[in-house]
């Protein structure tokens, strides 16, 4: 065999071996809103993998602040540290790590579950598309990754969005019965604010006041006695 076929026959090898390789290591990374559904196993359901989302929205009453609840397969993880990086993309195109948060206490597991705080102070903006590479050290010092995956952060007006729904609140349905009240001038029980006519006032006249008591009924008595004694008399 010429030495020009045993050149291709090694590059074929090593090709087939670096594949291997990334196969070995193409382990998943989900990203949820909240908390993804998993088996007893650790392993990620059906429900879970539907709840999963590419896309973030920042937190209600904060500017610039992101919770991310990721679940991943890893392949052949170790326990000790485990590392959590995002890396975002220069306009150049050129790729940087954002943020790294470390887990010490993995057991080795081929599943985890964490939650995770992004803040716009540890470096993220919003509106941001990140990769997301679980990774570990071995024992020569060497980063090796065990799985991947991507998130955007979109960041929204909370404030405008609570205007927005809460629009007509404040303003209270006005009572039909105060606004009858309010055309008849209240309802605050004297004759004013009743608004019919005032009360009649009796007259005060010069001379003899008739009693309310008395009344005509008296003074008809009166002559009826009279008359009786002018008949007697008589």
């Amino acid at each position: 065999m010429s030495s020009r076929s045993n050149l291709l026959l090694c590059s074929l090898a090593i090709g087939a071996t670096l594949s291997i390789a990334d196969t070995a290591y193409a382990g998943e990374v989900k990203v949820g809103k909240s908390k993804l559904e998993v088996g007893e196993d650790g392993n990620i359901t059906d429900a879970g993998r539907k709840a999963a989302t590419e896309e973030l929205t920042n937190e209600p009453g904060d500017e610039e602040v992101w919770i991310a609840h990721i679940w991943a397969k890893l392949d052949k993880g170790a326990p000790g540290a485990l590392n959590f990086e995002f890396y975002g993309t220069l306009p150049d195109g050129k790729t940087y790590l954002t943020y790294r948060k470390v887990e010490e206490s993995y057991d080795g597991g081929k599943y985890v579950s964490a939650e995770l705080e992004l803040e716009g102070d540890d470096g993220f903006n919003k509106n941001k598309q990140y990769k997301i590479e679980i990774t570990q050290l071995d024992d020569k010092g060497k980063e090796f990754k065990l799985a991947s995956g991507k998130v955007k952060l979109v960041w929204v007006d909370h404030k405008e969005e609570t205007k927005a729904e809460g629009g007509d609140e404040g303003k209270a349905e006005k009572d039909p019965q105060d606004e009858l009240d309010s055309i008849s001038g209240g309802d605050d029980g004297d004759a004013k604010s009743e608004g019919g006519p005032p009360p009649v006032e009796p007259s005060k006249k010069k001379g003899c006041a008739i009693e309310p008591e008395g009344g005509a009924l008296g003074l008809l008595v009166l002559f009826a006695l009279g008359a009786v004694s002018r008949r007697r008399r008589g």
